[in-house]
């Protein structure tokens, strides 16, 4: 076998290994796509918005106050920023009003009630301590049950502060305790339905607060209020095969078996670690300055040649006879030839595979 064709089925070993990654990328890419494609059951879970329901609220009030020479009921809806002395005010009318909208119509199951808490407050070294709670209905639990879109509560309240004012006063004169103090009335609302198997939850519960026990009262709470709530649904459906997916994958697994067969054919060429090749680099690499190459094969007569065992032989006689280290290589025969010409004497060393 000419040294041509044992070229042509050498590879180096780091292109081998190369093409051997690609192969098996290709191969374990199609074996999953492959797989993924031809399962009996071909399903993605998605979310789906089943249902969708907003609460709105607000509250609306008027303060009464007692008939006194300072300041009468008029103008006092149009600042509802207004502060107010407590020792003057009679009754507050206090109207709340909520609403539960939904997008479809639904059994709607749940209650509501209104409370009213007193909570006291005592500051010590900057620590807000809660001394007292006390809460009392003002509505009654009532039953919500119907199938509608939506619900509306409307509750108007009369509420007469003046008792529990002068009952914290009395508190603060005997304990000889400065404390702060509010009356907090509180709508509690709790819905429940159910859409399309999934339960929805609803606990809605708004806060007015008015302060107690200072020489004047605020009303607190936040208005108009208005919140939106989604309820989504997980749910299965079938994917339709792909066959463009399923035909690029077997193509890529055709792909990959091929560059494997391809790659069998080749034997790494290990340039590297051949220690022919080794010992060639080395001796051209030491000897370069007296080492001349020459395109044709020294002839001389077999009488005339010295064949030489080790080349440091023909360095030897290079040295002695000041002559240069004539070097062919032959092709064919992968043989590396070193020689010394005098007169009619070759002195030979040939370096074989």
């Amino acid at each position: 076998m000419s040294s041509k064709k044992k070229n042509k089925n050498r590879i180096r070993r780091s292109t081998k290994h190369i093409y051997s990654a690609v192969a098996i990328v290709i191969l374990l890419t199609s074996f999953y796509t492959l797989i993924k494609e031809t399962q009996d059951e071909n399903i993605d879970t998605k979310n789906k918005q089943v249902y969708s329901y907003t609460n709105s609220y607000n509250y609306d009030y008027n303060v009464n106050l007692i008939k006194n020479k300072y300041m009468s009921n008029v103008n006092k809806d149009k600042d509802k920023g207004l502060v107010y002395v407590t020792d003057l005010i009679d009754t507050i009318d206090l109207t709340l009003n909520y609403k539960y909208s939904a997008d479809k119509s639904t059994d709607l199951k749940g209650n509501y009630s209104v409370i009213g808490r007193l909570q006291v407050i005592y500051t010590r070294d900057g620590e807000e301590q809660r001394i007292w709670q006390d809460d009392e209905t003002l509505v009654e639990n009532k039953k919500i049950e119907e199938v509608a879109n939506s619900y509306k509560i409307n509750e108007k309240l009369n509420l007469d502060l003046k008792d529990k004012n002068d009952m914290l006063r009395d508190f603060k004169q005997e304990m000889g305790m400065t404390v702060s103090a509010t009356y907090s009335v509180i709508l509690k609302v709790n819905l429940n339905t159910e859409v399309e198997g999934e339960q929805v939850n609803v606990s809605y519960a708004p806060v007015v607060q008015i302060e107690l026990a200072n020489k004047t009262t605020k009303i607190l709470g936040d208005n108009n209020l208005e919140e939106t709530q989604y309820v989504s649904k997980k749910y299965q459906q079938s994917r339709a095969r792909n066959k463009f997916k399923v035909v690029l994958s077997v193509l890529g697994i055709i792909i990959a078996f091929a560059i494997v067969k391809y790659l069998s054919k080749f034997r790494i060429a290990n340039v590297v670690k051949n220690e022919y090749r080794q010992e060639l680099n080395r001796i051209l690499k030491l000897c370069q300055d007296k080492i001349v190459q020459v395109s044709n094969r020294p002839v001389a007569k077999n009488e005339e040649i010295v064949v030489v065992k080790d080349f440091g032989e023909i360095f030897k006689v290079s040295e002695e006879l000041f002559k240069p280290i004539l070097y062919y290589y032959d092709v064919e025969s992968e043989e590396a030839w070193f020689c010394v010409m005098t007169g009619s004497v070759v002195y030979k060393y040939i370096l074989k595979r």
